[in-house]
């Protein structure tokens, strides 16, 4: 996987490219999931800048009426004009409480739609995404609510046509008053535009530049209300060392935030400045012209109110421009996000019940990376038969089980069940095929019956299945829990299990989905070597049905397979029962006696402390 967030934007500087396509991405996302709610707002908030312009000339025109009048030389529609710029201001007026309404609708129509959407994203991406720090990265930067990023880009896209609209209705009234009236207010608003992007660039890249130290500081905040790092903590008395850290990465973050908002307090200061100087230049010279006779009354009274306005609408624009500068730079991320590769669609093949596994001439890499897990590996597994992959750290064992279970495909050479390529099975005939337990199974913080059912969703209500498979697992303790106990500790009823029994509801799972493979990667990683030896001698029973494909550290477990294959440097270099490897004196002899070794030596230790105690 490449590191998308680099590609994109490797200065961090902002891309005006990038605000424009993510800003319609936004629009056309908005329309395609409210369009009714959508449409309504967008006329609502143009109709509204044509108001806004509407009452200056309004109000010019009322004004002159109004002068006629006090002269006593005409000024008879003057409730005409009066009930006309009135009219325009309760509009405005009833504008904001249409637009909040309609505001509401569309953020829980983009809930509704979007987080779903996102959720299926997750379930479909490939699973080389979720071992990839760049991946980890640009989730971080996505943010929590993406569719309230949608959202407020729309909202921004729509404002900021609506007030450059208006805007330019003003500057029309104002070069309609004098030329250089008019000009100096275009004259003025380009650098206040320029400083305002300029600003959110700066406030981007230090967003970009925070994302690591932030997700550390959130790393480190965590571990003291994690309740197993919390243990070693008190244990360790490492609670000052790891705040020190702490305070070391959130001094970093606050350094950064300070030193941007000077910059941006510095760049309001300028923008201030240059609003002042326009507004004397403007007012000297508007009452000149009206002294000069010039311009009228009306004329004079509607650009010196609408010299505020004018600022007020140029703010807004640079307002929404910067708001759609920050939220269309997090959209970017989520257009990252929902642009990854996703699983390609599975066939629709079936298998035969007793086909075998074959690895031929397999060889993997993992994305990204020069090294080469597996080298040219070949092997079979018959239908039923229990296989053991030994070997030391690194030597490929997991990697094996994620390309069995189709998480990542070979660079060469080829994987098949029954004699078809298992990314040519269907899903289910592949969870028919093989069930997995690994080394970080899931702990979910749900209902016991759920967390086992998720074996196989269609036995979720039988209770005598799910049960049986508790005690496949030698899980007996959980049956008195009953099955619709809450596990973990988000219900107000839950209750937290060790890291054993949740390796034996994990376990419980791959037993209830009845697949002709189980493999099971460090099956017993949480248990005492007695407990270990126990529920393999249960699982006699579970696996009579079932072959399996087992990774255990403990070479004590791997001698109840029929077949052990010893992995070293990502090739298989021996095969065979533990009698067999025994008596070659080979890699696997070598281990075990290391192993068996250490064990004799621990237990002469233990007997020799109690007779001197």
């Amino acid at each position: 996987m490449h590191n998308h967030t680099e590609k994109r934007d490797p200065d961090g500087k902002q891309d005006y490219g990038e605000i424009l396509a993510s800003g319609l991405y936004a629009l056309k996302t908005t329309f395609r999931h409210g369009p009714g709610a959508a449409a309504a707002y967008t006329a609502l908030s143009l109709t509204s800048s044509v108001c806004s312009v509407a009452q200056i000339l309004l109000l010019r025109r009322l004004v002159d009426v109004a002068q006629r009048f006090i002269r006593g030389t005409g000024g008879g529609s003057i409730l005409l004009w009066g009930s006309l710029y009135i009219a325009a201001l309760a509009a405005s007026s009833a504008y904001g409480f249409a637009r909040g309404r309609l505001d509401w609708h569309l953020r829980s129509r983009l809930t509704k739609s979007l987080t779903p959407a996102i959720a299926e994203k997750f379930s479909r991406m490939e699973y080389q995404y979720f071992e990839n720090a760049g991946f980890q990265d640009l989730i971080s930067r996505m943010s929590q609510d993406p569719q309230e990023k949608i959202h407020a880009a729309f909202r921004s896209m729509v404002d900021c046509m609506a007030q450059t609209l208006t805007l330019i209705g003003i500057l029309g009234v104002f070069f309609g008053a004098s030329f250089w009236i008019g000009m100096g207010a275009v004259l003025i608003g380009i650098p206040m535009w320029a400083l305002k992007i300029h600003a959110v660039s700066r406030r981007n890249r230090t967003l970009r530049e925070a994302t690591v130290d932030q997700r550390m500081g959130e790393y480190q905040q965590g571990l003291f209300a994690d309740k197993d790092a919390g243990y070693e903590i008190k244990i360790f008395r490492a609670r000052e060392h790891l705040l020190n850290l702490w305070y070391e990465t959130s001094d970093k973050i606050f350094r950064r935030s300070i030193r941007i908002q000077k910059e941006l307090v510095g760049m309001e200061a300028v923008a201030d400045l240059l609003k002042i100087a326009y507004t004397v230049f403007a007012v000297a010279a508007l009452t000149a012209a009206f002294l000069a006779g010039k311009i009228g009354l009306g004329l004079l009274v509607a650009v010196l109110q609408s010299v505020e306005s004018l600022f007020s609408s140029m703010a807004s624009v640079s307002y929404s421009m910067s708001s759609l500068g920050q939220v269309t730079y997090e959209i970017g991320y989520l257009r990252e996000f929902l642009a990854l590769a996703e699983e390609p669609e599975r066939g629709e093949e079936t298998v035969q019940r007793g086909g075998e596994i074959v690895f031929d001439h397999v060889s993997f890499r993992y994305p990204g990376t020069d090294r080469e897990i597996l080298r040219d590996v070949s092997f079979r597994i018959g239908s039923g038969e229990k296989v053991a992959l030994v070997g030391a750290n690194g030597a490929g064992k997991s990697t094996i089980v994620k390309l069995l279970c189709g998480l990542y495909r070979p660079d060469s050479g080829r994987i098949t069940i029954g004699g078809k390529d298992i990314h040519s099975l269907s899903r289910k005939a592949l969870r028919q095929s093989l069930a997995a337990v690994f080394q970080d199974f899931g702990a979910y913080q749900l209902t016991l019956r759920e967390n086992i059912a998720f074996g196989d969703l269609d036995r979720i209500d039988e209770d005598d299945k799910l049960l049986e498979a508790l005690s496949q697992a030698d899980s007996g303790k959980l049956h008195g829990l009953g099955l619709d106990r809450n596990l973990g500790k988000l219900a107000e009823d839950g209750v937290d299990v060790s890291g054993g029994q949740w390796q034996r509801i994990a376990l419980a799972r791959a037993f209830l989905s009845q697949a002709e493979f189980l493999v099971l990667d460090e099956p017993t990683a949480s248990l005492d070597p007695i407990a270990e030896s126990k529920m393999y001698q249960n699982f006699g029973e579970a696996l009579r049905r079932s072959g399996a494909i087992v990774i255990s550290h403990r070479l004590a477990s791997a001698r109840m397979a029929q077949r052990i294959l010893v992995l070293e440097g990502g090739e298989v270099v021996e095969s065979g029962s533990h009698e067999e490897l025994m008596e070659s004196g080979g890699l696997y002899a070598v281990m075990y006696e290391e192993q068996s070794g250490w064990y004799r030596t621990s237990d002469a230790a233990a007997e020799k402390g109690a007779c001197c105690s």
